[in-house]
């Protein structure tokens, strides 16, 4: 049976009217195709969002990037409704950029002002690249050290300059990764096998 996964949007101010629309970068599309997957989009809605969760049967979620983790507005409502739903049931989430800052500042961790880390590539330090030296692309001005990694997270892999750049939890089946796949022409081998090992 293939998987079906949900995935949040953005919430975005569009045209001179302001027009507030959910918005989701069509390269996750891609990334689904890829993993043979049916993404299910979350729209900014509360009252929806509960109908599909409470009538979809689901293998993961998937915070999307894009937007300030910190702005207490709709979608920031939607993603915690994502990330109580998927903590209560064990069900396995990602965070991509913007979502891993979500996860973070979810189980009390914070985020601060990071220089160079937007439109920048990193070198990413970690066991699942088996010692091969990665580039990732960094799109985020806020970031996360480890004196700033909320409670059960751990570390995975860090930036050339110590920032955090994958984490998981220590119990739960959560991931959050600072970088953004859907931005590469396609899915390294070690991002396959990240989507492949969660959901």
């Amino acid at each position: 049976m293939i998987k079906k996964i949900l995935i949040s949007q953005r919430l975005d101010e569009v045209g001179i009217f302001n027009e507030k629309r959910n918005n989701l970068d069509v390269r996750y599309f891609q990334i689904f195709e890829k993993l043979n997957m049916i993404p299910i989009l979350i729209p900014n809605n509360i009252t929806l969002a509960k109908k599909i969760i409470k009538n979809v049967k689901v293998s993961g979620i998937i915070l999307s990037s894009g937007g300030d983790a910190l702005k207490k507005d709709i979608r920031y409502d939607t993603e915690i409704l994502l990330l109580n739903y998927a903590k209560r049931n064990d069900i396995p989430l990602l965070g991509i950029c913007r979502g891993a800052q979500a996860i973070n500042i979810y189980f009390g961790g914070r985020i601060k002002a990071i220089p160079n880390h937007v439109r920048k590539k990193h070198t990413l330090k970690s066991d699942l690249t088996n010692k091969k030296k990665i580039k990732t692309n960094c799109y985020h001005d806020c970031g996360i050290k480890s004196d700033y990694l909320g409670k059960n997270l751990h570390v995975l892999g860090t930036s050339s300059d110590d920032s955090i750049e994958l984490f998981k939890h220590k119990s739960k089946k959560i991931i959050g990764m600072m970088w953004h796949p859907e931005r590469f022409e396609k899915l390294r081998e070690f991002e396959l096998k990240i989507f492949k090992r969660l959901f």
